[in-house]
């Protein structure tokens, strides 16, 4: 079962909408791996494009350790979803 979560920004606009995944037999909720690099790279890129002088200054290593973040979870989910598709022996 999916569901989706909505978020509104601080002037009420809709934002960011990550999908949420029931996971039935541990009764958890997840969020795909995709949304949540893509959500880090979305922050990084607006953080660097702020208009803000010193956001401007102080924003491209804080959004460079995000993208860092999104590259590193990229690759385990590469890592991990060859080990699963290999054939043990």
């Amino acid at each position: 079962m999916s569901d989706h979560s909505h978020h509104a920004d601080a002037s009420g606009q809709p934002g960011v909408m990550l999908p949420l995944v029931h996971e039935l037999l541990s009764d958890t909720l997840m969020i795909p791996a995709t949304a949540v690099t893509g959500l880090l790279r979305a922050i990084a890129t607006s953080w660097t494009a702020s208009p803000c002088p010193a956001c401007q200054k102080s924003a491209p290593p804080y959004a460079a350790f995000l993208a860092g973040v999104a590259d590193h979870l990229d690759l385990e989910c590469i890592a991990a979803a060859e080990q699963f598709a290999s054939p043990t022996d």
